[in-house]
């Protein structure tokens, strides 16, 4: 009777060993508090999905400059162009979600996602934070035949088509806030796509386009020589460096939409680790560097950050709205 009974506890023990090992070695690991205590035990990669030099690759070098510092690892800016930043995008989702793998990203994700460019939508990342929200303006050349936004329409809404509006890409984030504030300003203009900011820059001073959309960041010194001046500002409040600039909100027009840029994650990424990732990228916002980078380059005219909630629900804010551009567009059906 007792060989019996220690045969019986023995086949139980071995059960249970046999149970413990494949809890530990079999299915997938779930991401957990512990795993994330340690956080980060090595550089975390930053995708940017555009070329070296645009602006937002020199936003990723800029926010992980003061963010590698305060994590406590480098933070390595890595550029894999195409599609718009999807490749980019895809590569996120194909990581790891562990935090080691960032995606610096902007406006033109949401544009994709409405465009269905992408087989990604938000539910396959977990936004982090929201660092810039630029100003776009229209912008006239110093001898071009529009000098104020009044002008302009007058002449826009007496001329259908006939106005020639540049912005950079087609299907792209400037066409879609165009053909917003035609709308809204009740115009019809003729945008024309430019691959590169520089010869859309060319095309105005040369009397090629009427009317550019575009930052200021990007022309600041044309603006200050005197060879580019804004007419409208798309947004609700007054630029304080700029009193007598009109804005949208000046106009009636509520079109205050803003190229913006800021770092995801891979969904399913530790909540530990999102929330240090939020706190580090707020830190490095209100670093001192980091505003002086923010300040050179126009990009404090509004408020850029947003935590993490708040990012992710203006993301599918401006999916929505860009998708019922696009369909006017004839860019979606």
């Amino acid at each position: 009777m007792f060989k019996k009974h220690l045969s019986l506890v023995l086949a139980a023990l071995a059960l249970l060993a046999v149970g413990l090992l494949v809890a530990g070695c079999g299915g997938e690991k779930a991401p957990d508090n512990d795993a994330a205590a340690g956080y980060p035990e090595r550089p975390v990669e930053v995708i940017v999905g555009w070329g070296a030099g645009g602006g937002t690759d020199t936003f990723a070098r800029a926010i992980t400059k003061p963010a590698s510092e305060i994590l406590g690892q480098p933070m390595p800016v890595k550029n894999m162009s195409g599609a718009s930043g999807a490749i980019a995008g895809d590569y996120i989702t194909q990581q790891p979600a562990d935090g080691y793998t960032m995606w610096a990203m902007g406006s033109n994700y949401a544009v994709n996602v409405a465009l269905n460019r992408t087989p990604h939508d938000l539910s396959a990342y977990t936004p982090i934070a929201r660092i810039q929200h630029d100003t776009a303006m229209l912008q006239v050349a110093e001898n071009g035949a529009f000098q104020t936004i009044d002008e302009l329409v007058e002449y826009a809404k007496a001329n259908p088509g006939k106005v020639k509006m540049g912005g950079t890409g087609a299907a792209s984030f400037d066409e879609v806030v165009v053909a917003l504030w035609e709308e809204a300003a009740g115009v019809d203009v003729n945008y024309v796509p430019y691959e590169k900011g520089g010869a859309m820059h060319s095309a105005l001073m040369g009397g090629h386009v009427d009317v550019m959309f575009e930052e200021l960041g990007s022309t600041a010194s044309l603006v200050e020589e005197g060879s580019i001046k804004p007419i409208l500002a798309f947004t609700n409040k007054k630029i304080e460096s700029m009193p007598d600039l009109p804005i949208c909100a000046d106009k009636g027009w509520d079109v205050t939409l803003g190229n913006w840029r800021g770092i995801m994650v891979k969904k399913g990424t530790p909540e530990p680790v999102i929330q240090q990732l939020q706190d580090v990228l707020e830190q490095a916002y209100n670093d001192s560097g980091y505003k002086e980078f923010e300040k050179q380059g126009y990009l404090n005219l509004r408020a850029g950050y947003q935590n993490s909630d708040d990012f992710a629900k203006h993301i599918q804010e401006n999916i929505e709205q860009y998708r019922k551009a696009l369909v006017n567009l004839g860019y979606v059906k």
